[in-house]
């Protein structure tokens, strides 16, 4: 009897012990947690490594100091606690993905790209529905100007996650340095409806402009007109947008339109390419038709360009713009309502 009742207590110690010492984990696990989100990493870094001396196999306890050391710079220790994350069989398959990626961008930094392709790959496998997973992807394959491969991955990003303005931007990098004008144009006009006023809004808004006026000089004092249309390499499926684009580029520059504001023409500009792609859609199918060119006909016949085109048009800091998004708010509203119920 005296035997049993030790049995008991010890085993109620230990069940008492065990409580406390998860709980103790739990609460270094949130402190480490609260103090990465503002941004104090040297402390999250030290409440983990608290939180390793009480189990050194916790999956979360490792994957949190693999996102931590990558947000600090230190790549060798990311990879190094994502490796643990990988070993662990109480894992869960959606933590081990997200090692992957968090190993895939230190070994991207670290300067082994094709390790870091490698790593996203077998995340990919484990969720494949992570959409930043194929950005970075796409990311590491564009740097490595691979830009088929970075295509590829940059559609999936944007169709598991339409708001993430960062892949259509790349997306539309992506097809300007392969000298596709009008998938470039596409992208970039979706980065700056999502993203329209930041640093890198106001260069890609550039970029649209000098494509929009691509293949278009006019002579000395503007008498004369040159229009260069290029001969499409291999089986374009916007090859007869390319001249059209250029047609209507020349249109805008006639005399015609003379006296005409630059956000004026833009617009114009604007809305004939729109017009142009969704006129020569007809049965065509592919991500670029369905996707992108179906979205932008849609807005143009739901008589939303203008409102987009000045929206869009906020980084270049024109004064025109502002006093135009000003004075059109139920423009802008009604862009932004049409917006939220269409559907991708």
């Amino acid at each position: 009897m005296k035997t049993l009742v030790c049995t008991l207590l010890l085993s109620m110690a230990m069940a008492f012990t065990a409580s406390a010492q998860s709980s103790k984990l739990d609460e270094l696990i949130e402190e480490g947690i609260a103090l990465y989100d503002i941004g104090n990493y040297a402390g999250a870094v030290s409440s983990y490594k608290e939180a390793l001396k009480l189990d050194k196999k916790n999956p979360t306890v490792n994957y949190e100091l693999a996102m931590t050391y990558g947000a600090i710079g230190d790549y060798g220790n990311a990879v190094k606690y994502s490796n643990e994350v990988l070993k662990l069989k109480n894992a869960n398959p959606g933590l081990k993905a997200q090692a992957y990626g968090i190993k895939g961008n230190a070994l991207d930094m670290q300067g082994k790209p094709q390790q870091a392709i490698s790593a996203y790959e077998e995340a990919i496998k484990l969720a494949p529905n992570n959409y930043m997973v194929y950005y970075n992807l796409g990311l590491t394959q564009y740097k490595l100007k691979n830009y088929a491969a970075a295509e590829q991955a940059l559609i999936h990003a944007v169709q598991l996650n339409p708001n993430h303005a960062s892949s259509h931007l790349l997306l539309g990098y992506t097809k300007q340095n392969q000298g596709k004008r009008t998938q470039s144009l596409l992208a970039l006009y979706n980065f700056l409806l999502l993203e329209p006023t930041s640093e890198r809004a106001a260069t890609a808004y550039q970029e649209v402009r000098q494509m929009q006026q691509q293949g278009v000089t006019k002579g000395e004092g503007g008498k004369t007109m040159t229009i260069n249309v290029g001969i499409p390499k291999g089986d374009d499926e916007f090859s007869a947008a390319e001249m059209m684009i250029s047609l209507s580029q020349a249109t805008a520059l006639s005399d015609e339109n003379k006296g005409k504001t630059e956000e004026e023409g833009f617009y114009n500009s604007t809305r004939s390419l729109f017009s142009i792609l969704g006129e020569l859609k007809e049965d065509k199918s592919s991500f670029w038709w369905d996707y992108y060119v179906d979205f932008f006909y849609s807005m143009k016949n739901a008589g939303n360009v203008e409102a987009m085109s000045y929206y869009v048009s906020q980084s270049s800091g024109k004064e025109a713009v502002a006093n135009w998004l000003q004075e059109h708010q139920e423009q802008v509203a009604q862009l932004s309502s049409w917006y939220e119920n269409y559907k991708r």
